[in-house]
């Protein structure tokens, strides 16, 4: 399923996506508890500098396989990110994103169904096996990309594993929808959140 805004997927796509991100939750962080850095609020960017096309291939190398293009392009704008998402503080870098397997060998236990050396019984349980995992700290949830499911164009499909809900959430296209989506659910939760602090102002009497 598409995300309910558009991806970004040029460098320059992202830069400007990405600083339109770090604007709204730096206006909004105080009020919705993100804890940001003054660095941060300075330079206006909750992201780090690009990885060079070195560092990327090294990473390619480490997992063995060519990386999605659009994560690829992300890594080639900032190296890793802070508050993506209403629950995603932090993104891994080209020095971290691995397999789940490797990453967090005890979540991957837990989410394969199967004990190590088993074969698990269902394919999303399989999936497991083969997820790339790109998201480092987060509540209780996992960002991780499927290399078994890939489109014409490369892009691997994109999910997101909470503790909150059984399964698998939503099959994005790729990495960028999954980001694309994932923002604009905090926006809608920002708003919401807005909402309700308006509507403590209310006096009964004006109702």
């Amino acid at each position: 399923m598409s995300a309910r805004m558009d991806s970004p997927r040029t460098a320059e796509e992202w830069r400007v996506f990405l600083e339109e991100v770090s604007a709204k939750v730096l206006e909004v962080a105080d009020d919705e508890g993100i804890d940001v850095s003054d660095d941060q609020r300075a330079a206006g960017w909750l992201g780090h500098e690009g990885a060079g096309e070195e560092r990327i291939a090294a990473l390619e190398e480490r997992l063995g396989t060519r990386l999605p293009p659009s994560l690829r392009t992300f890594l080639s704008v900032t190296d890793g990110w802070s508050h993506l998402g209403s629950f995603l503080y932090e993104l891994r870098s080209t020095e971290d994103i691995d397999w789940l397997r490797r990453a967090e060998p005890r979540g991957w236990e837990i989410l394969r169904g199967a004990r190590d050396g088993e074969e698990p019984g269902h394919e999303e349980d399989r999936m497991m096996d083969r997820a790339l995992l790109v998201s480092r700290e987060a509540d209780a949830l996992y960002w991780l990309l499927d290399p078994g499911d890939v489109s014409e164009d490369g892009e691997w499909a994109a999910y997101i594993w909470a503790s909150w809900y059984p399964g698998l959430g939503e099959r994005h296209a790729s990495f960028a929808d999954l980001v694309a989506d994932e923002v604009e659910g905090f926006e809608d939760l920002v708003r919401a959140n807005e909402a309700d602090g308006l509507n403590d102002l209310v006096r009964p009497e004006d109702e």
